[in-house]
């Protein structure tokens, strides 16, 4: 009775496409990034995807990408 009760107050339910439920965050799995381009790595796709995005407009896929470098000062 009480998870209804509190589900009740609830505003905002974030589930993905499997229908389980998510902590509203969005990760980038570097692991699983595939590079067809000769010469490039993940680490310069990451970097090159962070240099393009426009962090002051908070855009959850831009804070990701930014989120995932390791210093984000690299972004400038």
């Amino acid at each position: 009775m009480t998870v209804i009760e509190e589900m009740a107050g609830m505003v905002v339910l974030c589930s993905d496409k499997t229908r389980t439920l998510t902590l509203n965050r969005l990760i980038v799995d570097k692991s699983i990034i595939e590079v067809f381009a000769r010469g490039v790595d993940g680490e310069a796709v990451v970097l090159m995807a962070a240099r393009a995005s426009r962090v002051e407009n908070q855009d959850a896929i831009d804070t990701a990408i930014v989120g995932t470098l390791a210093d984000p000062r690299e972004v400038c």
